[in-house]
């Protein structure tokens, strides 16, 4: 939802003279000779700051600290032992409008874990399509779901603008609005350079602030056919429906 280097300054000192008996009349000299070497008039910089050579802290080049393990109980089956990958998160719930017009800064989206263990989302990457642009979003530092956990990737985290979505809630680069298309679009999740799980809805005759969810009755294997999708009647929030980080058990798999 695709998530400079700083270095320490220090002088440089002028070199010592190397021969223990030289005599003070040639310090002045052995002092100049070891300066470096005048600029010429290309090389000259913009202002007289001294020459300064960069000494780089051992963070720069650190890799990402390994993660310490969820911050709950991961359960029986413990922590998933792979990261994240194919198959292992489907996005079963979709509010694409929350208010009329532009500038809507509430909708989301609901990402379900498929796992029986606790899963690590660092390196998760999601992309929207919206007009010529993508949105994207990123995972960069631990993120535990527990099994068959979810999330929801939203246009802002701030409850007061995504009417209070409730548990893990991360949001698309620069809180970006108007993300999913009333018209439709593709939303795309990878991870490590593999497809997680991509859904592309079409246009969709839903009620302003209500979402439309696969049900949780529904066999995985049917999702791609919208017309086992249905507009929640759960309300987590005054006014609006839908299932926010809670199972889409509000509506129920029509018979086939």
């Amino acid at each position: 939802m695709p998530f400079g280097c700083s270095a320490a300054q220090l002088l440089v000192p002028a070199s010592q003279g190397e021969d223990a008996g030289a005599s003070p009349d040639d310090g002045g000299a052995e002092l100049e000779a070891s300066l470096p070497a005048p600029l010429g008039d290309d090389d000259a910089p913009d202002d007289e700051a001294a020459i300064v050579a960069p000494v780089w802290s051992d963070e720069d080049d650190a890799s990402p600290p390994p993660s310490t393990g969820p911050p709950f109980d991961a359960g029986p089956d413990g922590e998933c032992a792979d990261p994240v990958g194919p198959g292992d998160l489907a996005i079963v719930e979709i509010l694409i409008a929350s208010e009329s017009g532009t500038g809507d800064h509430g909708e989301w989206l609901e990402v379900r874990s498929t796992r029986d263990c606790a899963l690590d989302l660092r390196g998760l990457h999601g992309e929207c399509a919206v007009g010529a642009k993508v949105a994207t979003v990123d995972v960069t530092s631990d993120e535990w779901l527990p099994a068959r956990g979810s999330l929801v990737v939203a246009d802002a985290t701030d409850p007061a603008v995504n009417h209070g979505l409730p548990g893990l809630v991360i949001a698309w680069a620069g809180d970006a609005g108007d993300v999913l298309r009333n018209q439709g679009t593709t939303v795309t999740l990878i991870a490590n350079g593999a497809l997680v799980d991509s859904v592309t809805y079409p246009q969709l005759k839903i009620p302003i602030g209500t979402s439309i969810s696969f049900p949780s009755d529904c066999a995985p294997g049917v999702r791609g056919d919208w017309s086992r999708w249905q507009p929640s009647s759960a309300s987590w929030f005054p006014g609006f429906h839908g299932t926010p980080n809670a199972p889409n058990d509000d509506v129920h798999c029509p018979d086939d």
